[in-house]
């Protein structure tokens, strides 16, 4: 049983709830916000909805969930860097309220401005930059539901989480796909290429170093600068005449906020290239009896060899046409299905107690 903390779309209640499972926290969160569970969705403040058990398991105790009603506008990233932008600069808002309205609309325009603005305050906040303890900067910390005692750690869950997503993402449109639901065999290869994807992942600590500069393998310089990567059919950032959109959300509270406007950007689509290529490797394994290159299709789901870092202006949300995967690497020759390996030993197994009894007689 752990608590968990529980809000409506417009964040004027928040009551503390205790469950053990997704399904526990839905109907009590439901009953105490009295909403028709028929119609509500469960999100956390970034808007990846809950919607599986295994996910739900990994939050922390005192997540603040979301119950948000079908159709329900909600605050979105875009709200987020507003109030930012109101800590940031109280005189800016100040002038006009029609300043709100301008950021809603145009959240790339909004962050450009923010940029800017966080620019130009970057001496003010520098001194604080190489300090990770939660008690050496407590302001970095202020409103974070984190029991992370370090910068570094709180920045390494927040890349899990991202890695995660992405992996409840992949288990949800594999489970719900024709070919799973119809292809028995199909079905038995996914679900091994998910088990090895987990184990890896485990094993791997879900790629959370990512965002840590503490660790050699950080997408940042040691101080905790990021540079973006640029859009995914670019080999860099063209911003200011290629030095690139950088960001160091160590340096303050805002820079963290606005780094998680940032993308992990698939150049290979996850779900328009990735997953249609897993599902065609898991007909063709079927039918040549070999394996999936689970290692291949990890890769492209979750670490860099297909993941850009990018700003949210760099991040082009079209269709990626000519990035497409290569279906000379979706297999191996070997045949690791556990359940044949299984079935064929049961039936040497059958086959041996049948010699003995005849045998016998």
């Amino acid at each position: 049983m752990k608590g968990y903390k529980i809000t409506n779309c417009a964040q004027d209640k928040r009551v503390g709830i205790v469950g053990s499972s997704m399904n526990d926290i839905f109907i009590k969160g439901c009953q105490k916000l009295k909403m028709d569970s028929t119609h509500v969705t469960m999100l956390l403040l970034d808007g990846t909805i809950i919607d599986d058990e295994d996910y739900f398991q990994t939050l922390p105790a005192q997540t603040l969930i979301m119950f948000r009603l079908d159709g329900e506008p909600f605050q979105t990233g875009a709200d987020l860097v507003y109030n930012a932008l109101t800590a940031v600069n109280k005189d800016l808002l100040k002038t006009s309220i029609k300043v709100k309205y301008f950021i809603d609309e145009n959240v790339k325009e909004k962050i450009r401005i923010l940029s800017s603005i966080l620019e130009t305050d970057e001496n003010k906040h520098t001194d604080l930059t190489s300090f990770s303890l939660r008690s050496k900067d407590p302001e970095w910390f202020q409103d974070l539901d984190t029991r992370a005692k370090t910068k570094e750690e709180f920045m390494f869950k927040r890349c899990q989480d991202r890695i995660r997503g992405y992996m409840y993402k992949t288990k949800t449109d594999m489970i719900k796909s024709d070919i799973y639901l119809k292809h028995s065999k199909c079905r038995q290869y996914l679900n091994e290429v998910y088990k090895k994807f987990n184990e890896l992942l485990t094993k791997n600590k879900h790629h959370g170093y990512y965002f840590d500069r503490s660790d050699s393998n950080c997408l940042c310089d040691k101080i905790g600068t990021f540079t973006c990567q640029g859009a995914w059919n670019l080999s860099s950032c063209s911003y200011e005449r290629g030095t690139g959109h950088k960001i160091n959300p160590y340096q303050n509270r805002e820079s963290r906020i606005i780094f998680s406007t940032w993308n992990l950007d698939h150049w290979m689509e996850r779900s328009r290239t990735v997953i249609p290529a897993l599902f065609e490797a898991s007909m063709m394994a079927s039918e040549a009896c070999r394996s999936i290159n689970m290692k291949y299709f990890y890769d492209l789901l979750f670490t860099t060899v297909n993941l850009k870092l990018v700003h949210i202006v760099c991040h082009d949300k079209g269709q990626h046409d000519s990035a497409k995967c290569n279906p000379n690497l979706y297999l191996i020759d070997e045949q690791v299905i556990k359940t044949n390996i299984n079935e064929s030993k049961n039936g040497l197994n059958r086959t041996k107690k049948y010699q003995e009894s005849i045998s016998s007689k």
